[in-house]
């Protein structure tokens, strides 16, 4: 069986792995030329995420997973303001082993044996059916016939747009700045804020920010040797998240040296301590990354009549960076809808049955992360 799948972010290629793991014929169509175009934020998986994972991934690529990661046996979190006292400490236990890693290297680990499956550098414009074929149109006006379509293009797509019949997700009023500092470069008193588990700063003016210790090589659950350019050696992962009217509305293209002043600065003028600063003050400016937020209505997700298209993560299920499930989530849309596909390859159910069957689940398994 074909599947074509729209979109190489962190849903898009969980899937494909988990497809090619079960022997489909799989193409993936990405508009980056290269996967470290993206943001360096940290991602949590919980137990079922890395379950999931563990179901999707060859054995050679999970052992890579675990060697890039921070694990943990649980989920804790400083809740600090913004002058860096503490407010709160929370805990949540987890039955298993969960996991600490940054976009850009979980997006590389995803990657791996699938480079001569992916049409980097473009995207796909829509599609048409022609009986049990779905013809995908790319920008270069090439046409793929495929079997199934999946769309993980993420928050705003049009492609889900057209198949819902309205737009899947609204902007919900945020902005965010992501980075990494390289551990070297934070002055004592930062070190010894972020300590050893994530911090949750909370500050006036709409203001956030988030900021974990991550050293892999120092904290993985399993020795490895990676053969992924992430983030490896020992940094702190920050991502500020501000109202929408607190920063410019085209910080994205401004350049990464101006993304980073323009946050310090909004930082400053909300007398943010100074320990916080530093943690802006040392990152490479090369590695921050903007973007804006969208959320879906937990209770109208994937509202359209089953067919040989459908779609998975952000596009059906854009969230706000507050719950930290929007990654976690996607990948548990790649297992299931692989899982649901290989039971149509062997015959149990048809395609269409399949997808029906995947996306009923979706609904029922992402609207309480949305909420």
């Amino acid at each position: 069986m074909r599947v074509l799948v729209v979109g190489g972010g962190i849903g898009g290629l969980a899937c494909g792995q988990g497809l090619v793991r079960r022997g489909f014929d799989v193409h993936v169509v990405e508009r980056d030329m290269d996967l470290s175009f993206t943001g360096g934020y940290q991602l949590h998986l919980g137990v079922p995420a890395v379950s999931a994972l563990r179901n999707l991934l060859p054995a050679t690529s999970f052992e890579e997973l675990l060697g890039s990661s921070v694990g943990s046996w649980g989920f804790s979190l400083a809740v600090r303001d913004h002058r860096g006292r503490r407010l709160l400490h929370a805990t949540e236990p987890e039955a298993g082993l969960s996991l600490d890693i940054d976009r850009l290297t979980l997006r590389q680990v995803l990657a791996l044996g699938l480079e001569d499956r992916m049409l980097l550098g473009r995207s796909c414009q829509g599609w048409r059916v022609e009986g049990d074929t779905v013809v995908a149109e790319l920008d270069d006006g090439a046409q793929i016939e495929t079997d199934i379509l999946v769309i993980a293009d993420g928050a705003g797509s049009k492609l889900a747009e057209r198949l819902a019949g309205r737009p899947t997700s609204f902007p919900c009023g945020l902005i965010g700045v992501a980075g990494r500092t390289p551990w070297a470069r934070l002055p004592a008193n930062t070190v010894d804020l972020l300590g050893e588990e994530p911090m949750l700063a909370i500050g006036p003016g709409g203001t956030g920010l988030f900021a974990s210790a991550h050293d892999p090589a120092r904290r993985a659950p399993i020795r490895s040797s990676s053969t992924v350019t992430g983030t490896l050696s020992p940094v702190a992962i920050w991502g500020l998240i501000a109202v929408e009217q607190a920063l410019p509305t085209d910080l994205g293209q401004l350049g990464h040296a101006a993304m980073l002043d323009i946050s310090a600065g909004l930082l400053r003028r909300h007398r943010w301590a100074d320990q916080i600063l530093d943690l802006l003050a040392g990152s490479h400016p090369e590695s921050v990354s903007a973007f804006t937020f969208n959320a879906a209505d937990p209770e109208d997700l994937a509202p359209w009549c089953s067919s040989r298209v459908t779609a998975l993560g952000d596009a059906v299920h854009a969230m706000p960076p507050t719950g930290g499930q929007g990654a976690a989530t996607a990948i548990m849309d790649g297992d299931a809808l692989a899982e649901r596909l290989h039971a149509a390859a062997s015959g149990e159910v048809t395609p269409v049955v399949a997808v029906h069957e995947y996306e009923a689940e979706l609904r029922t398994r992402a609207a309480p992360a949305v909420r």
